[in-house]
């Protein structure tokens, strides 16, 4: 398991499906902490047994959490079976392995509806000012963009100028796994601004303060800092407004089977996540609802 077979596989891998450069970047971390545990213990890298010794280390000698050994082990299966495609290349190991771990299921972090009133008021009053740069626009634009429409942050850098449809507010998304979808922004303002970011010659990114695109991190840090300065006391990440937008949408009735496209997620099992309401919102539904009054009346 050397660095240019990890390499290759890597570059299968993005040719294949297109994953994020953060998911590319942890299966690389993955693999070569998988070769470097079974170098330095002199074990066969291509053995159940020890892959099943490599989960008891991370379990028991580092403290992993479940989840980090979860995508490790993705990460391991992915290159195993695609080992397995090449010429010469053996069986899986993981063919006759049966690793059963703990699947917890957290709810996504969301800001409340109050802490996204501010933050949203906040970015339109500082597009309404009209005194601010192209790259303060770009932040204010895309914390708008987020909290509507529930992008990845990672989608949102991808957008070219050609991608936004100024006629019906549409965005065409390059999601995950090469599973393109189409968006709408509905909120007039927030079109225009789009509209007016979409403007120039050629194709280059939509969100490019001085002609130059914003990469994930970049935007990340922008959003954190507006944030901040907006007066949040949690710090923001582009994530939590990707679950703010979808939390409150559902909270406003809108189908999770709407939701599930609007996101991009190929299970919706994955969107049913924002279905399980807090305990203060089950209460107030059912204040409204006062079913037992409704009927015993």
């Amino acid at each position: 398991m050397t660095h240019d077979e990890i390499e290759d596989y890597l570059d299968r891998l993005v040719g294949r499906r297109a994953p994020s450069t953060h998911t590319v970047r942890a299966y690389r971390s993955d693999l070569r902490a998988y070769a470097r545990f079974a170098r330095t213990r002199n074990l066969p890298w291509a053995r159940g047994e020890t892959i099943l010794e490599y989960v008891r280390a991370l379990q028991i000698v580092q403290g992993a959490a479940p989840r980090t050994v979860r995508r490790r082990l993705a990460a391991l299966r992915g290159f195993f079976k695609d080992n397995a495609r090449g010429a010469g290349g053996g069986p899986s190991p993981f063919l006759d392995l049966d690793i059963q771990l703990p699947r917890p299921r957290s709810l996504p972090r969301a800001l409340s509806r109050d802490e996204a009133t501010t933050l949203a008021r906040a970015a339109r009053r500082g597009l309404r000012a009209g005194r601010l740069g192209r790259a303060e626009r770009v932040v204010l634009v895309a914390v708008l963009t987020l909290t509507s429409v529930g992008l990845r942050v990672g989608e949102l850098a991808l957008l070219r100028r050609g991608d936004f449809d100024a006629g019906d507010g549409g965005l065409h998304v390059r999601g995950k796994g090469n599973r393109d979808r189409r968006v709408f922004i509905v909120d007039q303002e927030l079109r225009a601004e789009l509209a007016e970011l979409a403007q120039g010659p050629g194709d280059a990114a939509l969100f490019a303060p001085g002609g130059r695109p914003w990469n994930a991190g970049r935007l990340r840090e922008a959003i954190k800092a507006f944030a901040r300065d907006a007066g949040l006391r949690r710090v923001v990440t582009p994530h939590m407004l990707r679950h703010t937008s979808a939390t409150l949408l559902l909270e406003d009735g809108v189908d999770l089977l709407f939701l599930q496209r609007m996101l991009g997620h190929e299970n919706i099992a994955t969107t049913a996540l924002y279905a399980r309401v807090n305990d203060s919102s089950l209460r107030q539904a059912l204040e409204r609802a006062a079913l037992l009054g409704a009927l015993a009346a």
